[in-house]
């Protein structure tokens, strides 16, 4: 298993457009066969900050994921409400090891 956690900075008044849009790629999202949890997450502390809580059943997984097509509409549509770049950490499973728990 493979899990991302993504962090995305949104500049003041473009929260709302964000999670609109990271909500259609999240519907879509939990659909793939290989995709095993997807949580959207808002920082309580920093303004605009959220993650993104991804886990793919193997690196196939997350190479398909960015070939769909509501991932490409979601990058395109929240390229201009970031501020700087989404940071990505990429992250292996040490607990729970069983797929069935996720």
């Amino acid at each position: 298993m493979i899990v991302r956690i993504v962090t995305v900075q949104i500049k003041p008044g473009y929260e709302q457009a964000f999670e609109d849009a990271t909500v259609a790629n999240h519907r879509g999202s939990v659909r793939e066969p290989g995709v095993l949890r997807f949580d959207v997450l808002k920082d309580g502390s920093a303004r605009g900050r959220y993650y993104i809580y991804e886990v793919y059943r193997d690196d196939e997984a997350t190479v398909a994921h960015k070939e769909t097509e509501h991932y490409q509409v979601w990058r395109d549509t929240i390229a201009d409400y970031m501020e700087g770049d989404r940071s990505s950490v990429k992250c292996s499973v040490v607990a729970p090891r069983d797929e069935m728990a996720w």
